[in-house]
């Protein structure tokens, strides 16, 4: 029995038994991959971690409304939508590999990202990396469904599945987004790791960490679009333009402004 999910969307989708997408005709999508478990081998806390071939997480590519194409494209927006069915890695909840973002070129500013969480809740572990590779600030924030989190610039992430529900969450990026591995892969995660019953434990493989923090988030750029489903956004493109031209929006990504 599959469960619609079209509210938050804004557009006719439902989550199957399978943990897949069931996209209604007037939808289309550039394609879906799949990040396995033992993908995740290389973040994960412990190294010797037998990890199989079964789905981690199903990702589905600039998702549309038939017809809407250009006008996205044109704004240089990409709507994407991430699903990660309850699993663990060992002693770690299931989470995705982590990824920094791309610097806008022209720019000296990072691209920021804006989630949604559509259906479970999300608990995004963000870190924040210096120059000289150490890590100033790390927010840890959970959120439920039918609300937004913007990830700033300059700020990495991981998303994590602590609870027993499929979490489905969709995110506007700028249209060219190429994600960013770094030292996530290099560093086997990030720079902490969270663990069922137990407290959040520090990456050793990281030699400069702040400590971590927990908020909760409250993006003021786009309050007013609160109870809007997520796809609806694109009507609103003088708000997420922040997300395709970052270096005109910075005092919007304070952290002050986007969490509390």
């Amino acid at each position: 029995m599959s469960k619609d999910i079209s509210k938050n969307i804004g557009l006719e989708i439902a989550l199957k038994d399978d943990n897949q997408l069931s996209l209604g005709e007037d939808v289309e999508f550039d394609g879906m991959s799949i990040r396995s478990r033992a993908d995740l081998k290389i973040v994960a806390a412990d190294e010797n971690l037998a990890l199989d071939d079964k789905p981690a997480y199903f990702m589905y590519r600039n998702v549309r409304r038939a017809g809407d194409e250009d006008m996205i494209k044109e704004n240089n927006q990409r709507f994407d939508l991430t699903v990660i069915p309850a699993a663990r890695l060992g002693a770690e909840f299931i989470k995705t590999s982590g990824h920094y973002h791309p610097i806008k070129e022209g720019t000296e500013v990072e691209y920021p990202e804006l989630y949604y969480v559509v259906s479970g809740r999300a608990t995004y572990l963000m870190q924040k990396h210096e120059t000289d590779g150490s890590v100033s600030d790390v927010i840890v924030c959970r959120v439920k469904a039918g609300e937004a989190i913007i990830m700033p610039p300059f700020y990495g992430h991981v998303t994590i599945n602590e609870t027993d529900e499929t979490l489905v969450m969709a995110n506007w990026v700028e249209g060219n987004f190429s994600s960013v591995y770094g030292d996530y892969e290099k560093k086997r995660g990030a720079a902490y790791y969270l663990k069922a019953d137990k407290e959040p434990e520090k990456n050793p493989h990281y030699s400069q960490v702040g400590e971590l923090r927990e908020m909760q988030t409250a993006p003021q750029a786009i309050l007013d679009l609160e109870g809007t489903p997520i796809y609806d956004y694109v009507k609103s493109i003088e708000k997420i333009d922040l997300i395709a031209n970052p270096e005109k929006h910075l005092d919007d990504f304070k952290i002050e402004k986007l969490f509390k």
